[in-house]
């Protein structure tokens, strides 16, 4: 699940889960800070938004059923915003252009594009052609290979209901 996506909950329990373990004040830290970033959402001019999701990340109760319930309603929340689009990945597709990992796309204010991608191994960012142009692109087939926003939205409410 993206910060920008996860409720106080839900980020707390994912950095309580970290190796190696962080302590109590650490955890806090880190909510705090990811919490922050999420004014963006509301930032003038809205920013456009968008997120392809594989549907494990909204099946695994990470914390308890209970945080991942609440998890769930605010990500519903978030998909009703006319600025954010959130598309789910069927589960049921045997391949995508996404399977290599997850990765950022962004655009500066002065319309600059760059692309920052994040693993175990640490993160950077991508900021030439044609690796760049790639990643546009990519992101491009992985949308249309989702399922719509308003499926998206049906499909994680029902799962909600039924938790």
């Amino acid at each position: 699940m993206p910060g920008l996506l996860q409720t106080e909950a839900y980020a707390r329990a994912v950095f309580a889960s970290a190796h190696p373990t962080y302590d109590d004040d650490e955890i806090e830290e880190k909510v705090a800070a990811r919490l922050a970033r999420q004014t963006l959402l509301g930032r003038r001019p809205l920013p456009d938004i968008s997120f392809v999701l594989e549907m494990s990340t909204l099946t695994r109760p990470i914390g308890s059923r209970r945080i991942l319930k609440a998890q769930l309603h605010h990500l519903a929340e978030v998909a009703r915003f006319r600025h954010v689009r959130i598309q789910l990945m069927s589960p049921d597709r045997e391949d995508h252009a996404g399977l290599n990992g997850p990765f950022v796309l962004l655009e500066t204010a002065e319309r600059k594009q760059l692309a920052y991608i994040e693993g175990q191994g640490g993160s950077f960012f991508i900021t030439d052609q044609p690796d760049l142009g790639d990643l546009f692109g990519r992101y491009s087939v992985l949308r249309a290979q989702a399922y719509t926003p308003e499926r998206t939205l049906e499909t994680i409410e029902k799962m909600a209901e039924e938790l």
